[in-house]
């Protein structure tokens, strides 16, 4: 009879469709340079507990005696560095009789030839689980880290995997690299695309009380958001929806105006509503950063009327006022839909750099950059492009392939989404 673990933190991933990923070692064939570096033994052997999330015929077993680090080689493909790559994903499973209160995973590098080590590249936990039970985990890389780590010039590098703590056996399998997605905005932070389908500990719903969230297939895909995933909310009780890891590593949210994202809400019931933003800290405090604002610029309904079963575009403002020294570097964000009992979507949450002067004026990146005028909207391209103006219902009102160099679209007064930046004609 298998003994339930009572595990301090959330860190599993429910199984669903593959992500783009790079098969690092499935061990089907054997270690395949998969080895322990120290605390025990390890070897390849049959599946101990072979089920639906993972059938493989081996894995890895290691019997750790002492904080065991196992290595498997980061064979890349010819033209690809680590930066190529957001994260890593795994299975594992904690085999029976093992002496453990909490379970914790750690990511961290090491160079083969010279052994030089890096620690807590990334780091999970997971909070509820089973002896002998497949787990899926994944995790996102500190990108300072990984930086630091090519900047040294490691040749040959394998990624080193550190389970919990102590005396413990468990298995390892289907040690994958996430691919880092190509986006538009270099300051999105989440996409959905590369992450399974089903709950995941990135976005949770910590007041409970009947709400929920999930990675779901996009079931609106005619308007302006054509997104394979995304993020569906059930709404209850004015719960706020957390966004682990939303804060670029090294910044703060001062150096951010706002975040603007794209929305899409299940039925009738409401024409208007504020968006509360803030950031959760580790104790479970919420404290407010940031809101929608109305006309005069204060704060206000972050949308008005709106038609259900379709994606718009909704911005918010952070008040750097509101910016507590407890908040300005905590990493998980909470978004607050002000309603009850209703059913929402969210997709690519994007920051605002503070730089800037913000996507209702001005938005520009390497090859494109969108401002709206007096009557007009223009567009100066750094290369060839294709270029979609939308109506803020989702209505196409021009789509071109246009040349690089400066173009203006004259167009009547009103707000509009270019290649998923808002725009202001005035």
């Amino acid at each position: 009879m298998k003994k339930t673990l009572s595990l301090l933190c959330t860190a599993c991933l429910a199984v669903g469709v593959q992500a783009q990923t790079l098969m690092l070692n499935d061990f089907e064939s054997g270690a395949n340079g998969a080895k322990l570096e120290w605390g025990g033994t390890a070897e390849v052997v049959a599946n101990p507990c072979p089920t639906d999330d993972n059938s493989s015929a081996k894995v890895f077993k290691v019997e750790s005696t002492e904080f065991a680090n196992v290595s498997t080689p980061l064979n890349l493909p010819e033209g690809k560095t680590l930066a190529d790559y957001t994260g890593a994903r795994l299975q594992w499973a904690v085999l029976e009789p093992s002496a453990l209160q909490w379970v914790g995973v750690e990511l961290g590098f090491v160079d083969t030839d010279t052994q030089d080590k890096m620690f807590q590249v990334a780091t999970a936990s997971v909070g509820v689980g089973a002896y002998d039970t497949w787990m899926k985990t994944d995790f996102t890389f500190n990108t300072d880290s990984v930086a630091k780590w090519m900047e040294a010039g490691h040749a040959n590098s394998a990624l080193l995997i550190k389970v919990a703590y102590g005396q413990y056996t468990y298995v390892l399998d289907n040690i994958q690299l996430i691919e880092k997605e190509q986006l538009d905005d270099p300051n999105t932070i989440f996409t959905f695309e590369t992450m399974d389908l089903g709950v995941t500990p990135r976005c949770e719903t910590p007041f409970g009380g009947g709400a929920s969230c999930e990675v779901a297939e996009n079931p609106h895909t005619d308007g302006i958001n054509t997104s394979a995933k995304v993020l569906k909310v059930h709404g209850s009780s004015f719960s706020p929806v957390t966004f682990t890891e939303a804060l670029p590593a090294g910044k703060t949210w001062k150096d951010y105006s706002g975040i603007k994202f794209q929305l899409c809400i299940e039925g009738e019931g409401f024409s208007w509503t504020p968006i509360e933003m803030g950031v959760r800290t580790d104790n479970g405090t919420h404290i407010k950063i940031g809101y929608g604002v109305d006309e005069g610029g204060a704060e206000g309904a972050a949308f008005g009327e709106y038609t259900p079963d379709e994606w718009f575009e909704v911005e918010l403002k952070i008040d750097e006022s509101l910016i507590t020294a407890e908040a300005e570097s905590v990493r998980t964000l909470f978004l607050r839909l002000m309603k009850e009992n209703i059913d929402y979507y969210y997709d690519n949450l994007t920051l605002i750099p503070a730089s800037t002067s913000g996507v209702i004026s001005e938005v520009a990146n390497n090859d494109m950059k969108v401002y709206g005028a007096n009557g007009c909207i223009n567009v100066d391209l750094q290369k060839d492009m294709n270029v979609t103006v939308y109506s803020i219902d989702g209505r196409i009102v021009a789509s071109q392939l246009l040349s690089s160099g400066h173009h203006a679209i004259d167009l009547p007064k009103g707000i509009y989404i270019v290649n998923r930046t808002k725009v202001v004609v005035f």
